[in-house]
C-alpha cells in the first residue's frame, strides 16, 4: 500500500457526531496495523460495503451505478476498481474521498476484474460475451480485448505480467493468454465450474475452485498441466493461501464452511463452519484473520484460522459477493493511537481521524474518517465538521 496515509470521507447523519467526538477525545493504546478496510460488493443492494477489518464493524457504504459483482483495490491503494454485470461497466472509486472517478464500458456481464501489480491494466472477466477487456487505468479507455472460453468468471496475472489466466464456469476450462499478444496459448481442462484462481506466491502454481466439481484443480503455469485434483466441500467459489504455502482455504458456498487443504497431502483435513453461503475470502494484514463474504445471509465471518473458529459475525447489506482488502499505512514515524471507538494517529505533517462505530444515526452512513494535513490537521477536521452541519441545517429545512 502506499506509504501517504489515505484521506476517507463519507457523508451521513453521524458524520457530524464522529468527528466533534475526534476532536476531543483522548489518545492512547497504540496500533502497529494502520488503518485495514474491507470493502465488500453486495449485489443485492448496489453499493459497497466499508468494513473496518481491526474493529470488526461495517462503518458505512458507497453507492454503485447497478449491482456490483467483481471487486480489487489497486496496489498502492488509490483506486476501487469495481465490476457492474448490468451496466456492462468497470466502475473506479477513489480511496481518497469514495467519489467515483470514472466508468469504462467493457464487455457484456464482467464479473470480475485484476489490476496489474503496477496499476497500468485492469483485466475485466466479462461473463456474457465470453472475452476479457483490457483496460488502461490512467487513460480509462479500452486498449485490448482477450479471448477466454464459455462465461468466465475469474482472471489472475502472472507475476511476470505477460500471461493472463481465466477461468471459464461454464467450459470446465482455465484459458492462458499472451496479453501482448491479445492471443490464446492455451486451454487446460480442469472441474466442473471453475470459479476462482489462486497462485502461488512465486506464480508457479495456479489452484482452481471448481463450484460444480466440488474439487480445487492444480495447474503447472510454466507447462500449464493439470498437476492434481483435490476433493473440497461442496460448491467452492474462492481461494486463500496460508502465509506458510502449507494450506488452502476454500469458500464453500453449498457447504456453508471454509474448507482447509494440506496442500502437500492434496487432500481436505478440516472444515470452519461460517454464514450461509460464503462468496468471497481475503486475509487482514498480518494474516490472523480471515474475512469471509456471506452471500446467502448476507453476513461477514471473522475466522481465526489458528484455533478454526469463527471469531466474529456481522451483518452487510444484501447479497455480498465478493470483497477486497487495503490498508491505510501511516508514514514512517507515524504513530496509530485511539480511545472509544475513534483512531487518532500523528507522525510527520499529517494528523488521521478515524471513525466512531455505527451509532445508528442517519440511516447507513455511520462513519467519517478524515486525514487532515499539516499542522492545522485538528482545524482540518473542524472545518470538515461544520461544512457537515451546513448540510445538515440546510438538509433538515
Amino acid at each position: 500500500m502506499t506509504s501517504s496515509t489515505r484521506r476517507f470521507r463519507r457523508l451521513g447523519g453521524s458524520g457530524f457526531l464522529a468527528a466533534c467526538c475526534a476532536l476531543s477525545i483522548a489518545v492512547s493504546s497504540a496500533s502497529a496495523n494502520g488503518i485495514g478496510s474491507a470493502y465488500v460488493a453486495n449485489s443485492g443492494a448496489n453499493q459497497l460495503t466499508i468494513v473496518d477489518v481491526e474493529g470488526m464493524a461495517a462503518v458505512d457504504v458507497i453507492a454503485t451505478k447497478s449491482q456490483p459483482a467483481g471487486i480489487e483495490v489497486s496496489s498502492d491503494g488509490k483506486v476501487i476498481y469495481v465490476t457492474e454485470p448490468s451496466a456492462n461497466d468497470l466502475m473506479l472509486i477513489s480511496r481518497d474521498d469514495y467519489s467515483p472517478i470514472g466508468n469504462v464500458q467493457v464487455g457484456t456481464a464482467p464479473v470480475a476484474v485484476t489490476v496489474s501489480r503496477d496499476g497500468k491494466l485492469a483485466f475485466v472477466a466479462n461473463s456474457g460475451s465470453n472475452n476479457v477487456t483490457v483496460v488502461d487505468t490512467a487513460a480509462k479507455t479500452v486498449v485490448k480485448t482477450l479471448p477466454a472460453g464459455n462465461q468466465p468468471k475469474a482472471t489472475a496475472l502472472l507475476p511476470d505480467g505477460r500471461t493472463l489466466i481465466v477461468a471459464n464456469s461454464a467450459g470446465g476450462t482455465v484459458t492462458f493468454d499472451d496479453v501482448s499478444a491479445g492471443t490464446k496459448i492455451a486451454d487446460v481442462t480442469v472441474e466442473r465450474g471453475p470459479s476462482a484462481i489462486l497462485l502461488s506466491a512465486d506464480g508457479k502454481t495456479a489452484y482452481v475452485a471448481n463450484k460444480d466439481g466440488n474439487a480445487v484443480s492444480v495447474i503447472d503455469t510454466a507447462s500449464r498441466s493439470l498437476t492434481a485434483t483435490i476433493a473440497t466441500g461442496v460448491g467452492p467459489v474462492d481461494l486463500a493461501a496460508s502465509p506458510n504455502g502449507q494450506s488452502l482455504y476454500t469458500a464453500d458456498a453449498g457447504s456453508n464452511d471454509i474448507g482447509v487443504i494440506d496442500i502437500a497431502g492434496r487432500r481436505l483435513t478440516d472444515t470452519i463452519p461460517v454464514g450461509q453461503g460464503p462468496s468471497g475470502i481475503a486475509w487482514n494484514k498480518d494474516k490472523s484473520l480471515l474475512l469471509v463474504s456471506n452471500t446467502g445471509d448476507s453476513t461477514m465471518t471473522f475466522v481465526d484460522p489458528a484455533s478454526k473458529t469463527a471469531r466474529q459475525t456481522i451483518k452487510l447489506s444484501k447479497a455480498p459477493v465478493s470483497l477486497a482488502v487495503a490498508y491505510a499505512e501511516p508514514e514512517p514515524g507515524t504513530t496509530v493511537t485511539g480511545q472509544a471507538g475513534v483512531v487518532v494517529g500523528t507522525g510527520g505533517n499529517q494528523t488521521v481521524v478515524r471513525a466512531l462505530p455505527k451509532t445508528g444515526l442517519g440511516g447507513p452512513s455511520a462513519a467519517l474518517p478524515v486525514l487532515a494535513l499539516g499542522m492545522a490537521g485538528l482545524a482540518a477536521a473542524a472545518a470538515v465538521a461544520w461544512r457537515m452541519a451546513r448540510a445538515l441545517a440546510a438538509r433538515s429545512r
